[in-house]
């Protein structure tokens, strides 16, 4: 049985949204994975940019995330970065 379905799903929508950045072969955080964590972040009560921020650093190495993205390793954008991600 998969683990994590449901939040794999909402990954996978995520990932139907169009990526405005450019070079997008140079993108180190994709779209889908910052959405992903901003809307647990919202969902845990945090509703200023530093907020978010703070959570997504926080949980940066939770095992959870690690395997819904499949990724030994969640990197995490700069503040400045997540603010112009949300932003835009």
């Amino acid at each position: 049985m998969k683990r994590y379905t449901k939040a794999k799903t909402l990954l996978e929508s995520l990932m139907t949204i169009p990526d405005y950045r450019v070079d997008i072969g140079k993108v180190e955080y994709p779209l889908a994975e910052v959405l992903f964590m901003v809307i647990f972040a919202l969902l845990k009560g945090n509703t200023t940019f530093k907020e978010i921020f703070g959570w997504m650093i926080y949980n940066k190495d939770n095992p959870v995330l690690k395997e819904i993205f499949e990724k030994d390793e969640v990197k995490m954008p700069s503040k400045s970065t997540l603010h112009n991600i949300l932003t835009n």
